[in-house]
């Protein structure tokens, strides 16, 4: 049991952290949007393309 032990603290000490709300970059994502988009296409939102998803971020900053 020990080995195991060692193992889990070797990935526990590996793990980051967690993220800041001030680390996030300021961006506002359209969901309703995007699943919509994903239902027409017949497809789950996790596979679209990058391109396809990019559509649906928008940059708060500006």
């Amino acid at each position: 049991m020990s080995g195991l032990m060692q193992k889990y603290n070797n990935i526990l000490s590996n793990t980051p952290g967690p993220i800041l709300l001030k680390d996030l970059p300021n961006m506002v994502v359209d969901y309703r949007g995007l699943i919509k988009y994903a239902r027409e296409k017949g497809v789950q939102p996790a596979m679209l393309s990058e391109e396809e998803k990019k559509k649906f971020i928008i940059d708060a900053e500006k």
